[in-house]
């Protein structure tokens, strides 16, 4: 069983794919299966992957249900211990970005690090201290995070869902379920935002439909009005409440830990 799993999927993304995979295949660390799901590309994407085929664990290309279905697909092929997913168009930060990862002894069931735009060479967004203050306000960027492969089998990407079905499953895995979370300080990935998830307007629409199905009414209004409070602080005031009002962050984290209380009570007693 290799340490890792890092599974690509592609479409039509002739002037992508070949940065993605030479990012994959140039890692120190040599205890990975490189896996690729093309959804039946039609630009010249699938002759470039061929270029890779001795380097392929498993490799396909054909039609598919969108973008999470892609993964799951991926998912069922993989052996490794922990998945990562470097769709085409992100990339690997540097060739060392496994091996750091590995001599980390990762443990727990997530590990997350970060994540950079490719644009700008900025970082998406720095540590939080704790996780349920960002999972409430955005998600973990699948390209800077390492999953435990038995964790995507027992809780599939939702197919229904055709932007927001990462943030589901991790709801599910870190606030349903016990699933644990450990962060290492280092960049992992650049982020290519021409994807779908970068459409913000439907962002939204999808979201409210997770919560939702997921919870009880008096949680949801209670996660907006954590959200309503969030967004109010950073784009009123313009200050971001971990590092610049300490005050106004411990109240947004006690609001946050008490939806997670509330959360945990309702899966323990749903009536």
């Amino acid at each position: 069983m290799p340490t890792f799993s890092v599974i690509t999927v592609c479409y039509n993304e002739a002037e992508s794919i070949k940065k993605t995979l030479d990012s994959i295949v140039s890692q120190t660390y040599p205890d990975y299966e490189l896996i690729v799901v093309d959804g039946g590309s039609t630009d010249g994407s699938k002759d470039i992957i061929k270029q890779y085929e001795s380097r392929l664990a498993w490799w396909c290309s054909e039609q598919d249900r969108g973008i999470y279905h892609a993964m799951n697909k991926g998912v069922t092929h993989a052996t490794g211990n922990y998945i990562i997913f470097i769709n085409a168009g992100d990339r690997f930060f540097d060739e060392n970005v496994l091996m750091d990862v590995y001599n980390s002894k990762p443990h727990t069931d997530v590990i997350e690090g970060y994540v950079v735009r490719g644009d700008k060479n900025i970082r998406l967004r720095e540590k939080y201290d704790d996780i349920y203050v960002h999972l409430f306000t955005d998600t973990l960027s699948h390209q800077g995070s390492f999953i435990k492969r038995e964790l995507l089998l027992a809780h599939p990407y939702d197919e229904r869902y055709k932007i927001v079905a990462d943030w589901k499953f991790w709801l599910e895995v870190l606030i349903l379920e016990p699933g644990t979370y450990s962060f290492i300080d280092r960049d992992i990935a650049f982020y290519d935002t021409t994807g779908i998830s970068s459409i913000r307007e439907k962002v939204f629409e999808e979201r409210e439909k997770v919560l939702q199905e997921l919870f009880p009414p008096y949680v949801v209004q209670l996660v907006h009005s954590y959200f309503d409070a969030y967004t109010l602080s950073v784009t009123k005031y313009a200050v971001y409440l971990d590092k610049h009002s300490p005050k106004g962050y411990q109240l947004i984290r006690k609001i946050a830990k008490r939806i997670v209380k509330v959360v945990k009570k309702f899966k323990t007693n749903p009536s």
